[in-house]
């Protein structure tokens, strides 16, 4: 493709060298540049690629797009634009001619919930013999086909690559986790959303956005450039959301909430799944999942919001609901021989584990043992409120670790501690995660629970800057077995 059709209509400060070349692939990750490509250099967190341009030079680079004055002495291509974040979304939907134009696509932002509703959503559209794409924390896939990922929302240039296989692959509907860095740093500029979701906001990634306003606004986003929304509005922010969103359509929901397009009544919880009423265009329909918990509860009705404005039948709905609704690090739960319970949960904010616990407490007959920690260069001020709620809900507390990486593990692991003893409830201190988890299961008794927080479906642990293999959910049925 011509650099000078990629970069038709865009604002640009500069431009040095000759604009007539075909573009064969577009890279900002300068090791993988190849003959022919646009290396555009992204000011990042940890480096900047302007460092890197002459790397790129050698690697075969023809063109250079950068948002800083560069001095280049090769006879090369240089275009230069305020915001190189938000033409790389650009020149990439182009570049694969705007496949989102060519699916169905569903975006889910939220605190909480993002990566069970995706998955609800996927389960049920296939109930219905529709083709599915998912991108998210635990996996990307096209159909059947799994493909590895590594953040939650992928930079634009690779979003836009696995829109273009998708839609080569004939998906009908794509349905993708968006996360608050993604909306932020302009990394799903240029997709065309059909639906998109609000599930809850809470304290997370603080040390990113600086505010709770600023994290709002910034989830608040992806409902702007959608036509429906489907929101809760039990969230604090719910109806700030529908007012601020501009939509064409809205579908809210809530538990008890009269106020609510969908809202569940008659809610029942046990430790095997939760049930709940829900009346649709004036008939009264029973719902059952598979977990437990409110939460629960909420992602299905999220899922149900979509799939209704999809005119996905309702019986449908219900019976993929029932019978799919497990998901892998979400409540996850693991029965012993000694009639104890194991629940392995991604729950790794304070609003998280708060749910899971509450959760738990409402159908545990035994005692609730807490296994979790809190992540390293994260934000700090939700590691003493988690303390606080693990102490306020448990019968015993292990903290340990999550994921540390360049933090001392014990440094955060007290931090922790500042909240758990405001609580009566007994804790020790024990690093290794492994160990901790295994002496929390001998300590259980028949009907006890043992929650093991923070990692769910998480098949790694980091600690330094290397990514070491650990899964809380393999580490249980080892234990168990």
């Amino acid at each position: 493709m011509k650099l000078s059709g990629l970069l038709d209509e865009l604002e640009i400060t500069l431009i040095k060298g000759d604009l007539d070349i075909n573009i064969k692939n577009i890279i900002n990750d300068s090791r993988l540049v190849q003959e022919g490509s646009l290396f555009v250099c992204i000011d990042g967190f940890e480096t900047d690629g302007h460092k890197y341009i002459d790397n790129a030079i050698e690697r075969g680079a023809i063109a250079i797009l950068a948002q800083k004055e560069v001095d280049i002495e090769q006879d090369i291509t240089v275009v230069q634009v305020q915001n190189t974040r938000k033409a790389l979304a650009i020149l990439s939907s182009r570049y694969y001619n705007h496949p989102s134009d060519k699916f169905e696509l569903i975006g889910i932002t939220g605190t909480n919930g993002k990566t069970s509703t995706v998955f609800l959503i996927k389960n049920i559209l296939e109930s219905y013999k529709k083709k599915t794409g998912i991108i998210g924390t635990i996996e990307n896939r096209i159909g059947d086909e799994v493909l590895e990922t590594s953040r939650t929302t992928p930079e634009s240039i690779e979003l836009q690559q696995l829109f273009a296989k998708m839609a080569d692959a004939n998906v009908n509907d794509v349905i993708m986790e968006v996360s608050s860095h993604a909306l932020d740093l302009h990394r799903v500029d240029e997709c065309r959303f059909d639906i998109g979701v609000f599930t809850n906001l809470s304290l997370d990634h603080l040390e990113y956005h600086k505010t709770i306003e600023n994290y709002r606004d910034a989830k608040l986003k992806l409902l702007q450039m959608c036509p429906i929304i489907v929101v809760n509005i039990d969230d604090s922010v719910g109806e700030y959301m529908v007012e601020n969103s501009h939509c064409q359509k809205s579908i809210t929901y809530g538990c008890d909430n009269d106020k609510a397009t969908l809202n569940a009544t008659k809610i029942s919880n046990k430790i095997s799944g939760t049930s709940f009423y829900l009346t649709i265009n004036g008939k009264e329909h029973l719902f059952e999942i598979q977990t437990p918990g409110k939460f629960s509860v909420y992602n299905a009705l999220s899922a149900i919001g979509v799939c209704v404005s999809l005119n996905v039948p309702i019986e449908i709905i219900k019976t993929s609901l029932k019978e799919k609704s497990t998901i892998k690090g979400r409540f996850e739960t693991f029965v012993s021989k000694d009639d104890y319970f194991v629940i392995v949960d991604y729950a790794h904010t304070p609003d998280g584990l708060e749910n899971v616990l509450d959760t738990i407490l409402e159908v545990s007959l035994g005692k609730v043992i807490t296994v979790f920690g809190c992540g390293g260069d994260r934000d700090r001020s939700k590691r003493s409120k988690m303390g606080k709620i693990a102490g306020n809900r448990s019968d015993y507390s292990i903290i340990t670790s999550d994921n540390p990486r360049t933090e001392a593990p014990d440094l955060i692991m007290k931090e922790i501690e500042v909240g758990i003893k405001d609580s009566n409830c007994p804790y020790e201190m024990i690093e290794g995660r492994k160990t901790a988890i295994e002496k929390a299961l001998a300590m259980a008794q028949k009907d006890d629970v043992v929650l093991i927080a923070g990692k769910g479906h998480e098949d790694y642990q980091i600690i330094g800057t290397t990514k070491n293999h650990f899964d809380d959910a393999e580490i249980v049925k080892w234990i168990l077995n």
